[in-house]
């Protein structure tokens, strides 16, 4: 781990403006500069840099963030990309945290090894004759396509590419932990080819660096997988990387298409479908559907119609919920796959098949089609789905599926809506908490904003209330919505002693989540008293979750009367005693509410 005293004198150095100006032409715009969004096509600008703040703001994709998100957004680095990429740029040398694993080499010597073992591979493959026929009458591409993708062949060798890579300077450690030999680290046994009589297929990342392989069996054998791929290594993370988006995003306009496979990708390409990336044969992972969305709203799974290749298209439905980006489900044939496929009927062949959307696919998947459902079984379907969209942020989206739900299965829409609200609590479905607008700089917002968000605010902008409000509030006063959840996750972090405002690097927070910190800081926040606006949000906070406990002391009393025989009894029963008791508690705890005092410690109400 790079130490973060680095990370800190980077973002110090590194001059946001300078950076991104190479990309957008900046106006000045009052404190800040102004341009055309570099993630999207538009016309008015609506992207802004704040160079002494050090942080930038699209609202045309809500995109938000430091100068290290700002190049993993644009370049598609990971964080540790961009702090060595700004490194460089400005000449600081990195210091790594403890024992170094990875100090005596770079990720560039990886990449150096990689690429010359990409060429090694291809001399091979083109001096095997039986390798080229395989490829051209077995698999039925062209050499051309070969020589296009860089498809090679590893040989029955035991040295010959480690003696190459050797001569060529490469330090040990690097060779230890490429990926591409065996060693065994307590023994220190002489390295080993980890790829054998494999057609090799490198995997690029989106810079079009090579950064794994993988070996494909050409004759299948006993007790032998069909594939082997790279380990994770320094440059090649499986669940973070998908074969052939640095080629689909230079194609792509509205939507990705995933097969399962390399070589149905490759297939895919051939027949001028350059949209298509694969998942490394480990299932689709949340990080890779982000990464998509990155460049597109839209994917179009098309799946092998094996229960394999069902199950791949289930996983892909779940995740697109979570991430929100819209999916459609392509299902071929049993024991058929694109790439057989488009050799038997070309791209019309595809063009033909039935577009599922997500809740069409999961239902012709979850419920039965050989009968009539039953109602135990529309149910367990149901709660299945339910958990599927309540995963959304959006209650806009969360509507949308709800309708489409009701008219697939034709239900009313109203009990669907009631049905999904009880699955997921009533707490999830409390209006946000609505106060006066604020006054800033003695004019009056034209947004209503919800509690939560004017705290997350006076956390960002006047830090040395955060640990104050820290203290006084009980995380159950938050409510289940996107600002509720965020100031719960912020203020854990301020009790933990470990919150240092919204970090690119956190594990704490989503990418979401931190372009709301950071568009919540783009907000100008000029207050005449932040700790009276502070006081305001927290008695907010506090009578609605008081007044939500009275509503369910109500309801439990109405319940003990409307199941009570003898209603002359109820007084002496010692349930509705504790219950009355608990509601008079309630109803003088709103004259006292919680407060923080300047230059005191807050008291603990609440706690």
């Amino acid at each position: 781990m790079i130490k973060r005293e680095c990370i800190e004198q980077i973002k110090e150095i590194a001059d946001l403006y300078d950076i991104v100006s190479s990309y957008v032409q900046l106006k000045r715009s009052g404190s800040s500069w102004k341009g055309l969004s570099p993630f999207t096509a538009e016309k008015t600008p609506s992207f802004f840099v704040h160079p002494e703040k050090k942080f930038f703001k699209c609202f045309s994709t809500g995109f938000a963030g430091d100068v290290f998100r700002f190049l993993e957004l644009k370049e598609n680095f990971s964080f540790w990309e961009s702090v060595e990429w700004l490194a460089k740029h400005y000449g600081i040398n990195l210091e790594y945290e403890g024992k170094q694993r990875f100090k005596s080499y770079s990720k560039n010597e990886l990449f150096d090894i990689h690429g010359d073992a990409v060429v090694y591979y291809r001399k091979k493959f083109l001096e095997n004759k039986d390798i080229q026929d395989y490829w051209q009458r077995i698999r039925r591409f062209p050499l051309e396509t070969a020589e296009r993708y860089s498809i090679g062949w590893a040989p029955f060798s035991n040295k010959e590419l480690l003696v190459l890579l050797k001569e060529k300077g490469y330090s040990e450690e690097a060779l230890q932990q490429c990926g591409l030999f065996v060693w065994n680290e307590n023994e220190k046994k002489n390295l080993k080819p980890r790829f054998v009589e494999r057609l090799m297929i490198p995997i690029f990342d989106v810079q079009d660096h090579v950064i794994g392989f993988s070996g494909r069996v050409v004759e299948k054998k006993e007790n032998i997988g069909k594939y082997i791929n790279s380990p994770e290594s320094p440059i090649f993370h499986k669940g973070g990387v998908l074969y052939g988006l640095n080629h689909a995003r230079k194609f792509v306009k509205n939507q990705f298409i995933i097969v399962e496979g390399q070589l149905d990708a490759i297939r895919c390409w051939e027949n001028g479908m350059h949209e298509v990336v694969a998942p490394q044969g480990t299932g689709i992972t949340e990080m890779q559907m982000n990464l998509l969305r990155r460049y597109a709203p839209k994917i179009i799974c098309l799946t092998d119609g094996d229960i394999a290749g069902q199950k791949c298209a289930l996983r892909v439905v779940e995740l697109s919920f979570q991430v929100g980006i819209e999916s459609q489900i392509v299902t071929l044939q049993e024991d058929d796959d694109p790439d057989s496929l488009l050799l038997r009927e070309g791209k019309g062949g595809l063009d033909r098949l039935k577009k599922e959307s997500m809740i069409q696919f999961a239902s012709r998947i979850l419920l039965p089609q050989d009968k009539r459902a039953t109602a135990v079984e529309k149910e367990i379907f149901l709660k299945k789905i339910y958990e599927m969209i309540h995963t959304s942020d959006s209650e806009v989206i969360r509507g949308i599926y709800l309708d489409e739900l009701a008219n697939h299965l034709n239900l009313d829409r109203n009990a669907i809506e009631k049905d999904f609200h009880n699955f997921c609590g009533d707490r999830k479905f409390i209006a946000p908490i609505r106060q006066s607008p604020l006054k800033i700089s003695g004019k009056v917002t034209e947004k209503l904003r919800t509690a939560e968000y004017d705290l997350l605010s006076l956390i960002l902008h006047h830090g040395y209330l955060g640990q104050k409000i820290a203290n006084v509030i009980d995380d159950t006063w938050l409510s289940d919505h996107t600002h509720g959840c965020l100031l719960g996750k912020v203020l854990r972090e301020i009790r933990e002693n470990i919150w240092e405002g919204p970090q690119t690097d956190s594990s704490t927070f989503s990418e979401p989540e931190l372009n709301e910190l950071f568009s919540i800081l783009a907000t100008d926040h000029d207050l005449d008293d932040p700790l009276e606006v502070a006081n305001t949000c927290i008695r907010s906070l506090y009578v609605s979750f008081v007044k939500n406990q009275l509503a369910n002391v109500d309801r439990q009393i109405t319940q003990q009367i409307r199941f009570t025989e003898n209603k002359n009894s109820l007084d002496d029963t010692n349930f509705f005693k504790n219950l009355q008791e608990e509601k008079l508690r309630l109803r003088h705890s709103l004259l006292s509410c919680p407060k923080i005092e300047e230059g005191s410690e807050p008291s603990e109400y609440g706690k």
